[in-house]
């Protein structure tokens, strides 16, 4: 995206897909723009739903019960990979299902001793990226596991960050992510965003200060979305940056929590699925969910 076209980015109207009763988050949009993957439920019994671009035939894709977050869509929209955790005492692992009728989820990654999160799909499903404390237990580096051998491989080091949520650009040749600065789980937390080259290693800072920055996606190889989460106060909006010249964009105002964005193109637009806490007109009296939202971003 040039930068004279991101510095118009704005968000058209929201459509809100879910409503109330539990919390909504982490919405993944399908390739082709047809299906959105979330989270939804109360800690301790969380599951995966896939519906619809409009919020319709939601179904259960993972039938397990315990924590079941973060899924991930599979470059051809016919899989969805998520962290699964049998019970509040057990370690993470990531599970894979393919969506079809009594299609049973299959284990891609787990092991008693270690922690397994936030799978993330290289553009050519060949790799399959995430993190782990594997090797360096409570201390969580970025991986990248080969789906034809099965080998995993690490990426990233040291004892003075926690490396999370991977994602890979379009032309899979970069990892965006988060990490936290420190290794104390002090709070609040400081967190910032990073870029990882994979051909040779080498890594960059994208943002700096004392808030946090968490969750990235590519909207485009040289544009990124994200939350942005003020310390003082712990109020959350979604920002977007120009990758090659560091300009920055708010992209809501800060009022309603706005978190996990996640963007996506379909006919030549852009678009933005988030999770927010602005309450839709439903519901008299509505409870302060998390719902998961959708618009068209503008430039």
């Amino acid at each position: 995206m040039k930068r004279k076209d991101f510095t118009k980015l704005n968000l058209g109207n929201r459509e809100r897909l879910t409503g109330g009763l539990t919390d909504h988050e982490h919405p993944v949009v399908s390739p082709d723009g047809q299906w959105v993957a979330h989270y939804s439920g109360e800690y301790g019994s969380l599951c995966v739903i896939v519906t619809d671009r409009r919020g319709r035939f939601g179904r259960r894709a993972s039938p397990h019960g315990g924590n079941n977050t973060q899924p991930a869509w599979d470059p051809t929209g016919k899989r969805v990979a998520y962290r699964h955790q049998p019970d509040t005492e057990h370690n993470w692992e990531i599970w894979e299902t393919v969506l079809l009728p009594q299609a049973q989820p299959e284990l891609v990654l787990g092991d008693a001793r270690w922690n397994y999160k936030h799978p993330s799909y290289h553009p050519t499903a060949a790799r399959l990226a995430y993190f782990s404390d594997e090797g360096s237990a409570e201390i969580y580096h970025l991986w990248e596991l080969d789906r034809t051998t099965g080998q995993c491989r690490q990426l990233t080091f040291g004892d003075s960050q926690n490396h999370c949520h991977p994602v890979y650009s379009p032309d899979g040749a970069r990892i965006a992510f988060h990490a936290y600065e420190g290794v104390d789980q002090r709070e609040p937390a400081v967190t910032n965003l990073y870029e990882l080259t994979l051909e040779d290693g080498a890594t960059r800072q994208l943002t700096s200060g004392e808030d946090q920055y968490k969750h990235p996606f590519y909207l485009t190889n040289d544009v990124i979305t994200y939350h942005h989460e003020r310390n003082t106060d712990g109020l959350r909006w979604l920002e977007a940056m120009h990758l090659k010249s560091g300009d920055l964009i708010q992209l809501t105002s800060g009022k309603n929590n706005d978190k996990h964005p996640h963007p996506w193109q379909a006919k030549g637009r852009y678009y933005l699925a988030w999770s927010s806490k602005r309450l839709g007109p439903e519901l008299e009296d509505e409870p302060a969910t998390y719902d998961i939202f959708v618009a068209e971003l503008k430039c």
